[in-house]
C-alpha cells in the first residue's frame, strides 16, 4: 500500500480540517471492522461495476438523478481546487451541476479500472476524460452495502494532463482457452496486448477489451524475464481490465474511433464467427468512420465481415495477417485451425502480403490497418493513431 506524505498548505489554499481526516479516518475503520463475510464477490463486483456506471454516465450525459442514484444522500466528495486544494461537497451539491442540458453528452468519457471488494465494503477506481479541460481524472471510490445495495459513500480524485480529445479503441480478444478436441491451450498473445494497450493509451485513447464471453480471457506467451511484460503482469489496472471484459452486447459501438483485433492463437477460435463481434467492427468502421484494424492471427476476425452492401470489408483492400508459409502444416495446432486467415482473405479479394519472418509489416488501406505478427503491433498502432488525427485535423499525437 503506498502511503501520501502531506506537506503544509500553500498561503492562500486551505488543508482539509482535522476534524474530516480524523472522522474520514474512523468511519473507514468502523467499515473495516464491522464488514461480515460475503459470499459471492463475483455478483458484488458487477453490482458494483453498474453503480460506477451510472456515476459515469449520469455525470456524462448530465443525468442527476441518475448521478444521485449512484450515491449513498450522506456521501462526501473531496475535489480538487487550485494546484494543492481540495474542496468538500455533497451529492445535492455535486448533482447539481449537471442539470443544464439533460441528456446531452458535455464532453466527458469514463471507464471503470477496478474494483475491490471486502465483505460489505469495497474501493473502485475509473478514469474521467475531459475534452474541454484537457485533463485526465483518476477517481477512487468507498463504497457500503447497506440494506442489500451497493453505493457510494465518499469519492475523490486527482487530475494528470492528457490530450483532448477523449477518444476510445476497443480491442477484441478471445475467449477461448483450448483448442477444440486436444488438451492443447489457446490464449491472446500478450505481447500484443500490452504494446497495443501501452500504444494507445500513450496517446491519449482510452482502451476498452471486449470477448465473446466476457469476464477473464486467457493470456499467452508471457515471459517475465521481458520488463515490459514483467510490469504489466503487476499493472492493476491492466490486469483487472482482462479479467473484466466486456461482452458484445454490452458494448456500444458509437463509444469508439477504433477497433482492433488481438492475435495469439486463440483468436482463430469464437471471434470469426461472432455476429455480436462483427456487428461491433461493421458499425464502427461504416456508422461512425472508424477504423478496423488487426494484428497476427487477429486478423482471422476480419474474415466474415460484411457491409451493409453485402460486400466483404476487406475487398480490393491491401491486408496482412500472419502468412501460411510461417505456419507449421505438420503441427497438431495448426490441424484444429478452422481455417487459413491467407487463403480467407485472398478468397474475399484481399490483396494479401507479407513481409520476413521476425520483422513488422504493416498494411494500411485507409481505414483498414493490419499487421503481420506481434513485432507488428507498435506500427498497426501507430498507423491508427496517424489515420484518426488525420480524420480529425489533430496534430499527430502517436507513439
Amino acid at each position: 500500500m503506498s502511503v501520501l506524505l502531506s506537506t503544509p498548505a500553500p498561503a492562500g489554499l486551505m488543508s482539509l480540517p482535522a476534524r474530516l481526516v480524523r472522522g474520514f479516518a474512523i468511519a473507514c475503520f468502523a467499515l473495516l471492522c464491522g464488514a461480515p463475510a460475503h459470499a459471492d464477490p463475483a455478483t458484488d463486483g458487477r453490482e458494483i461495476a453498474t453503480v460506477i456506471q451510472d456515476y459515469i454516465h449520469g455525470s456524462s450525459y448530465n443525468q442527476p438523478d441518475q448521478l444521485r442514484r449512484a450515491f449513498h444522500p450522506d456521501a462526501r466528495l473531496y475535489l480538487s481546487q487550485g494546484t494543492d486544494g481540495m474542496r468538500e461537497v455533497g451529492i445535492a451539491e455535486y448533482a447539481g451541476w449537471f442539470v443544464k442540458n439533460p441528456g446531452q453528452f458535455n464532453g466527458r468519457t469514463g471507464r471503470l479500472l477496478g474494483v475491490q471488494v471486502e465483505g460489505n465494503i469495497a474501493t473502485a477506481k475509473a478514469e474521467i476524460l475531459v475534452d474541454k479541460d484537457q485533463a485526465r481524472y483518476v477517481d477512487l471510490f468507498l463504497l457500503k452495502k447497506l440494506d442489500g445495495q451497493w453505493q457510494i459513500i465518499s469519492k475523490t480524485a486527482t487530475r494528470q494532463t492528457a490530450p483532448a480529445h477523449g477518444r476510445q479503441v476497443l480491442l477484441v480478444v478471445s475467449s477461448v482457452d483450448t483448442m477444440p478436441g486436444t488438451r492443447l491451450t489457446a490464449g491472446n498473445s500478450f505481447s500484443e496486448l500490452i504494446h497495443a494497450y501501452a500504444g494507445f493509451r500513450q496517446a491519449g485513447y482510452g482502451v476498452q477489451f471486449v470477448s465473446p464471453d466476457g469476464g477473464a480471457v486467457p493470456l499467452a506467451y508471457i515471459d517475465t524475464r521481458n520488463g515490459e511484460h514483467k510490469a504489466m503482469v503487476y499493472d492493476d489496472d491492466f490486469m483487472w481490465a482482462l479479467a473484466n471484459t466486456r461482452r458484445p452486447d454490452e458494448v456500444n459501438a458509437g463509444d469508439y474511433a477504433a477497433l482492433m483485433y488481438i492475435g495469439g492463437s486463440a483468436a482463430m477460435y469464437g471471434v470469426a464467427e461472432h455476429p455480436g463481434l462483427q456487428s461491433l467492427a461493421v458499425r464502427i468502421y461504416e456508422q461512425q468512420g472508424g477504423v478496423v484494424s488487426a494484428v497476427c492471427h487477429g486478423s482471422a476476425g476480419l474474415v466474415n465481415l460484411t457491409l451493409s452492401d453485402g460486400s466483404a470489408l476487406v475487398g480490393g483492400k491491401r491486408v496482412t495477417g500472419y502468412p501460411d508459409a510461417f505456419e507449421d502444416k505438420s503441427a497438431a495446432y495448426y490441424r484444429t485451425f478452422p481455417f487459413s486467415i491467407e487463403q480467407r482473405l485472398r478468397n474475399s479479394n484481399a490483396q494479401f502480403s507479407h513481409g520476413a519472418r521476425g520483422t513488422s509489416h504493416v498494411q494500411a488501406d485507409g481505414r483498414l490497418i493490419t499487421g503481420m505478427n506481434w513485432e507488428s503491433t507498435r506500427g498497426v498502432v501507430a498507423a491508427i493513431v496517424q489515420q484518426l488525427d488525420v480524420q480529425t485535423g489533430a496534430a499527430p499525437s502517436g507513439p
